[in-house]
């Protein structure tokens, strides 16, 4: 019976919030997973770049034979060359391993060696994934000049029947501006 009582003071404290509830509720469980939900050519992306990285695992372990690395080394190559394909970035790893090694297994030193391993492993996948040049078709180009890039190499770049537009005129100095509050005339 004193639950009764309970239930009716929460309902009313719900009912008592107004619209704001409701709408983040709508916000979060329909309309965001409608917006940024994995389309099929995301999700064809992520597969082909998983799929290069173990090409690209294969090929180290058939380059380097006697050397031996552990499996949570090859995961953490495999997560890293997928991931610089697909988002790019500095080739750094998360500030945290995936949630597979936040279990309690993971708590002794093999398991922080695991993840270390992990790490390591994601950062040579991502370097062999900058290499790879995989990346440049991952993109879409823009017929923008990145600001860096110098006029010469854009020359060359261009094709020869395409002229390079002129640079930007030399802008006059900046003109003296009178402060607020004085009205200058000009003389007569």
């Amino acid at each position: 019976m004193k639950m009764l009582p309970a239930l009716g003071i929460l309902g009313i404290c719900i009912v008592n919030q107004g619209c704001g509830p409701v709408s983040l509720a709508t916000r979060t469980l329909l309309i965001e997973p409608i917006q940024y939900c994995l389309t099929p050519n995301n999700i064809l992306e992520i597969r082909r770049n998983h799929k290069l990285a173990g090409e690209a695992w294969e090929g180290i372990a058939k380059a380097e034979p006697e050397l031996t690395h552990s499996a949570d080394y090859a995961d953490g190559f495999k997560a890293g060359y997928a991931d610089y394909l697909y988002a790019g970035g500095t080739g750094e790893p998360p500030p945290q391993p995936p949630r597979t090694y936040w279990r309690i297994h993971y708590e002794t030193p093999e398991g922080h060696q695991a993840i270390e391993d992990w790490f390591a492993g994601f950062r040579h996948g991502a370097s062999m994934a900058q290499q790879s040049g995989h990346r440049q078709y991952a993109t879409i180009p823009s017929s923008v000049r990145p600001r860096d890039a110098p006029d010469q190499e854009a020359a060359s770049i261009a094709p020869e029947h395409m002229a390079v537009p002129p640079a930007a005129p030399d802008l006059p100095p900046p003109r003296k501006v009178q402060p607020a509050g004085r009205v200058v005339l000009p003389p007569e």
